[in-house]
């Protein structure tokens, strides 16, 4: 399995755009997969520059409904109109966050979904997509894990958001099950350790050889943190508690989150930013 960051907060190079957005490009048993298209579009000028034809993807996943991950979907559909993308049915609920008074929309309305519904792919909670790669729903939940800064609607009411409309893939890279998995999270709202106790309770005695994605700890941009210290270094805990293997985050991280993960975790854990490429 093959996994390049087409666009994140920051880059490997100066020939590369950055963004308050995610996007990675995925090959994996023949398959070529997006896993979400940023903010604006500019994964598509990045994969121009790292060689990568978009015109040759054979499926795409929306990970959740907010824009920084769903905001290039459009040029997406520019390059393979009849693509399917793969999402949760909750995408369909309206989702966002408050200012004051007010409740700013922080996703694609549920019109953009239907406008396109021949594209979309809509799941509950877990679906297969290729030979050794799955979409999943997170199952294990302690708020103490969960972001609890944003809100959706329900039952044409604003309560906290419950992230429902939210996934993370796993890929077994072998196609083995005793060779291990790779977790692909985005921004892991519904927590990081949950996710990873998702996978542990479906997949009993699987290694997680990795994890690669954001963990939500800081807000726009990176500079500021959602959580205390004593948070981040219960998380790093629980982490190392479960003997997984490399532990590669980005975006919604932010530096400050890295940093402090970096302490407990060590070697374990790197930054990964647009331009990098992992193979597992």
């Amino acid at each position: 399995m093959k996994l390049l960051t087409l666009i994140e907060n920051t880059a490997a190079s100066e020939k590369l755009c950055t963004e308050h957005g995610l996007s990675f490009y995925i090959e994996h048993m023949g398959k070529k997969i997006l896993f979400d298209a940023g903010a604006t579009g500019l994964f598509a000028k990045n994969a121009s520059r790292m060689l990568i034809d978009l015109k040759k993807l054979d499926i795409a996943v929306l990970s959740h409904n907010h824009i920084d991950h769903a905001g290039g979907l459009d040029v997406l559909l520019g390059y393979r109109p009849n693509i399917k993308i793969y999402a949760k049915k909750a995408v369909l609920n309206g989702v966002f966050k408050k200012a004051g008074i007010f409740q700013i929309p922080i996703g694609l309305s549920s019109g953009y979904f239907e406008k396109r519904a021949e594209n979309f792919v809509l799941f509950n909670s877990f679906q297969q997509i290729a030979d050794g790669a799955f979409l999943m729903s997170c199952e294990v939940f302690e708020p103490y894990f969960t972001d609890k800064t944003l809100l959706m609607k329900k039952d044409k009411k604003a309560v906290a958001d419950d992230y429902s409309h939210e996934l993370f893939m796993v890929v077994f890279p072998s196609g083995e099950p005793e060779d291990g998995i790779v977790v692909i999270s985005s921004c892991s709202h519904a927590g990081v350790v949950n996710i990873l106790n998702t996978v542990r309770l479906t997949w009993e005695g699987v290694p997680i050889i990795g994890f690669v994605g954001g963990i939500h700890l800081t807000t726009k941009g990176g500079k500021k943190l959602i959580c205390s210290f004593e948070e981040i270094e219960k998380i790093a805990e629980e982490i190392k508690g479960m003997d997984i293997g490399q532990i590669y985050v980005c975006h919604c991280t932010g530096q400050k989150g890295y940093e402090r993960l970096k302490i407990q975790l060590g070697d374990q854990i790197q930054y990964l930013r647009a331009g990098e490429e992992l193979e597992f």
